[in-house]
């Protein structure tokens, strides 16, 4: 993959960089969160006449529309064009709203930049450098970065699964293909969106893995580059895990059907089914219950260090065996209704939504 030199040798011989379309999604304030990500977009080391701002807001109650609104005002002779949209739904469809825009912008690359996200100022030339420079054999639809929250910032479950899991002591370092990309920082070749098409917006959550992974069956690859770690500011909790139960699970299982993944799927959820199955029946006989326990606890082992070796398994097994669950029931509730290999895009007919000016 290429150095940071080379991806500032590739730029220096461009005659001009290109216009792109940053889009941001926000609902609040988020206890100052948002101030801080438009203060790094502010701060960005681009050329403000070539970048275009589109901030879409789902009416948000605590001011926050107010403050962006007055944000943009002070700044719109800086930039190449401001939009500040009001628009109703979930992440997936506002980001198609935004995407759309970007697409009869006539712009080159869009830009999601999260408002809980911190970009450092070389974010936008990076990330089209790797675009430039990447030699693989299939071009490139997107360039995602890679963000942390810390730690301390992790809810209680994925904290122990930082500390004991041999796979998450092993941080991602340089430029890496993967599977999907990460709309919380990317750019993404809008020539390639045409082709991918939009966000399914019966995909809540992980739109983007969705994305992405229709954008790798489609020819392209998509790139994470960790040379550079963002800083996320967002604290997680459990309480958040009521949100798979709701759509979560809907929202996998479509994916996982859709892009040819339930098999693999299947093998964990289906693992975690017959636990639960097993311990149901663990009345009439406890052997089959012994023997299924026995074999996750000496893969988990295997997986963890330290104590997580002994607690991993018994700790994580409760949550395991209820998202499997939902996720079962859900793929089932695709299979049997159909439309599943099929996106669902509003945003295509009469504009719904307020640009204001």
């Amino acid at each position: 993959m290429p150095s940071r030199e080379a991806i500032g040798a590739d730029l220096s011989v461009l005659k001009e960089l290109p216009n792109i379309c940053i889009c941001t999604l926000f609902h609040s304030l988020k206890g100052g969160a948002l101030v801080e990500a438009l203060k790094s977009i502010e701060g960005l080391d681009y050329p403000k006449e070539k970048l275009m701002l589109v901030m879409i807001d789902n009416y948000s109650r605590d001011g926050a529309f107010e403050y962006v609104r007055d944000w943009l005002e002070k700044r719109r002779r800086q930039y190449m064009q401001l939009l500040l949209v009001r628009a109703r739904g979930a992440p997936p469809r506002l980001r198609n709203i935004g995407l759309l825009i970007a697409l009869e912008s006539g712009a080159k690359y869009l830009a999601f930049i999260d408002s809980d996200i911190i970009a450092d100022s070389a974010l936008l030339k990076r990330l089209i450098g790797l675009m430039k420079v990447y030699r693989g054999d299939k071009p490139v639809f997107s360039v995602s970065a890679v963000w942390d929250v810390g730690y301390e910032n992790l809810d209680w479950l994925e904290r122990r699964k930082t500390r004991w899991m041999k796979a998450r002591r092993e941080p991602t370092k340089g430029v890496t293909v993967g599977e999907a990309c990460n709309t919380s920082a990317c750019l993404v070749d809008l020539e390639a969106v045409k082709k991918v098409g939009f966000f399914d917006e019966d995909i809540m959550f992980i739109e983007d893995l969705d994305w992405g992974r229709r954008a790798t069956r489609s020819g392209y690859v998509c790139l994470f580059d960790a040379t550079v770690i963002l800083k996320h500011l967002r604290k997680y909790s459990l309480k958040e895990l009521r949100k798979y139960f709701f759509r979560g699970a809907l929202s996998e299982a479509k994916l996982f059907l859709k892009n040819r993944l339930a098999r693999r799927a299947l093998r964990s959820a289906l693992y975690w089914d017959s636990v639960l199955v097993a311990a149901l029946l663990a009345w009439l006989t406890p052997i089959p219950l012994i023997l299924i326990v026995a074999v996750g606890y000496a893969t988990y082992s295997r997986r963890s260090v330290g104590l997580g070796r002994l607690l991993l398994y018994p700790i994580t097994a409760p949550f395991s065996i209820a998202k499997s669950s939902a996720l079962t029931v859900a793929m089932l509730y695709w299979v049997l209704r159909g439309g599943y290999d099929a996106e669902r895009v509003t945003v295509l007919g009469e504009a719904d939504w307020e640009i204001v000016e």
